[in-house]
């Protein structure tokens, strides 16, 4: 007899030998010792979970003349024929080669027919989201009331490609991932059988590279039977595969950390010199940045992680070295270098260009200020008018997550700035400058300011630029910066980080304006809400002991307010001269006429 393939001759037969599939096996047995056969069933997981073998032992188990508590006997004549595939009441058909109407309408017609020698005539469907749409139609009134001698086992890795109307009248059972302690369990009972000596960290591996998949773990462990070694280690099956080992790419990803690029090409040459798959290496590397992740954001990455402890401790210093934003960046343009590979004609030169890009740091900066603002714009106008986000809307907010990485790191340094130079005029209570408190908050200067009150008034209605009035210039530019750096601490680094670049200006008497630089005019509207203009009130008005209003005004309109007042104070200045010379000459005033130059 020919060679068998290991995963075959090593099929489970009866319900006990399917692994890590408990809550599908329960029912089915169920089912079969009360007589209680559903006319449609589907069976659906991933790849070698166990789907058409749990329809074969299911087949025998409802058609066996001597089943045993829900297990089929694999002895009697019927059980024996379906193994060998020569009773014609047990068909298998696969829907990726006979998806068309005309191959479900012969199964319809021969439905009507009564089973030759079993008790069900059993049809299993393997991979039935293949079947055309002409070819469910075809299958739907059959499949929703077939004859009683009649059942049906769709198989499919993809359930959400089925109609619904098919799904509706199928009971469903969804097959698991098989766990990488029961594969190596199962690998090292196959091995013990064949006499075969098989290490746990190569068993590990196979486990960890089949990827829940019992079926290709069994043949990973055959093809390393075939090179004739008695004892599978933890070397043969990384040569076998082709892979690199998990200390090399975490040698990789330390010079990537040090921008060592000399050592990092060094290193990918001799992956390409021993033919080590490099579409593997880049998977491998999406992984390992995975891990490293998982320990950024994860308090106990070990309930997530597959890996040995100390590699597990290494994971953890190195992802010490990257934000969470970093890795994510690092990730994504691996998977883009993943799908460029496919199609690529030389892998290796755009795998060293990625890892070069990625070791001397990618940018994570704004590309252009203007593209940013434009794209805000663009992004506000659409929400008001109550339409979908622009499609460059994804890139806004990569830009985004750029920017507050950007500002996070500024912050910090920031923040260790202060902490190092802490202002010796800094009041602990609210950062206000001590001389400004004592201006503000001292009854002994608030009674020699009691004077100046009625003095100040009158100016107090008038438009003031900064350069007019140099005392209320200093004290509202001082104030403006303490309540900056007020605002970090109170942790408002929304407003604190819009606001670093602004200035305050008085308006008039009660109204402050604060204005935003031309390249960042955009802030202004993010910072335009009623809850951001209240907080900045509070503080000012705090600061300067006076009820204030704010106005956000972006460098144009201040340049415009500016003129308005210059020309104001030109008329102003006229008015005063007429009045002045009415009085000296004793003229009414509707008698004077002045003429400009």
């Amino acid at each position: 007899m020919s060679y068998i393939a290991l995963y075959r001759k090593w099929r489970p037969l009866v319900f006990e030998d399917v692994v890590e599939q408990e809550h599908v096996v329960q029912t089915l047995k169920n089912s079969v010792k009360t007589g209680r056969i559903a006319h449609a069933y589907l069976f659906c997981g991933t790849r070698g979970t166990g789907k058409t073998t749990m329809a074969h032992i299911f087949s025998r188990a409802i058609n066996c003349l001597n089943p045993k508590d829900g297990d089929p006997c694999n002895q009697c004549e019927i059980c024996t024929a379906i193994l060998s595939g020569t009773l014609l009441d047990v068909v298998e058909i696969d829907a990726a080669s006979n998806n068309s109407v005309d191959n479900v309408r012969e199964i319809r017609d021969e439905v009507v027919y009564t089973p030759s020698r079993a008790r069900y005539k059993v049809y299993i469907i393997d991979e039935v989201h293949m079947l055309s749409t002409g070819a469910f139609n075809a299958l739907l009134k059959t499949l929703e009331e077939p004859p009683q001698h009649v059942v049906f086992i769709l198989a499919t890795t993809e359930p959400h490609k089925l109609p619904a109307t098919i799904l509706s009248r199928c009971q469903r059972f969804d097959f698991r991932r098989i766990t990488i302690d029961s594969i190596i369990k199962r690998l090292m009972l196959i091995a013990e059988a064949n006499n075969l000596v098989l290490n746990k960290d190569a068993a590990r591996l196979i486990a960890r590279l089949s990827d829940g998949a019992l079926r290709d773990a069994i043949s990973l462990l055959d093809q390393c039977i075939s090179t004739g070694n008695k004892e599978i280690t933890y070397k043969l099956v990384m040569s076998v595969v082709g892979i690199a080992a998990d200390t090399f790419i975490s040698d990789i990803v330390d010079y990537i950390i040090d921008k060592n690029v000399e050592k990092l090409l060094t290193n990918l040459d001799k992956l390409v010199q021993e033919g080590l798959n490099i579409a593997r290496f880049v998977s491998d590397l999406i992984s390992y940045y995975r891990n490293m992740l998982i320990c950024s954001v994860s308090d106990n990455p070990e309930h997530i992680i597959e890996t040995y402890p100390e590699a597990l401790e290494k994971l953890k210093r190195q992802s010490q070295n990257y934000s969470v934003n970093e890795i994510s960046a690092i990730i994504q343009e691996l998977s883009s270098l993943e799908g460029r590979l496919k199609w690529a004609n030389n892998p290796r030169i755009i795998l060293e260009v990625s890892l070069i890009k990625i070791c001397q740091g990618l940018d994570y900066s704004f590309d252009s200020e203007n593209n940013f603002n434009n794209m805000t714009k663009k992004t506000n106008e659409s929400l008001k008018a109550g339409n979908a986000l622009p499609e460059d809307s994804n890139d806004r907010n990569n830009i985004l997550l750029r920017r507050i990485s950007e500002l996070e790191k500024k912050v910090e340094e920031l923040t260790i700035k202060l902490r190092s130079e802490k202002l010796p005029h800094e009041s602990h209570e609210n950062h206000i400058p001590q001389d400004i408190q004592e201006k503000t908050v001292s009854p002994k200067n608030s009674r020699k300011s009691s004077g100046k009150k009625a003095a100040s008034l009158e100016n107090d209605k008038e438009d003031l630029k900064p350069s007019h009035d140099s005392n209320i210039s200093e004290n509202l530019s001082e104030v403006w910066n303490s309540i900056i750096k007020q605002l970090f601490s109170l942790g408002k680094v929304f407003l604190y980080t819009h606001l670093l670049d602004t200035k305050a200006v008085k308006l008039d008497g009660s109204t402050i304006g604060i204005v935003f630089p031309r390249d960042k005019s955009s802030l202004k509207n993010a910072v335009n809400t009623h809850e951001n203009l209240q907080a900045i009130s509070n503080l000012l008005s705090k600061g300067l002991e006076k009820e204030i209003r704010i106005k956000l005004l972006d460098q144009d309109d201040y340049e415009k307010k500016l003129e308005k007042k210059e020309k104001h104070d030109k008329d102003d200045h006229y008015q005063e001269k007429i009045k002045e010379v009415s009085e000296k000459l004793k003229i009414p005033v509707d008698k004077i006429n002045i003429i400009d130059g």
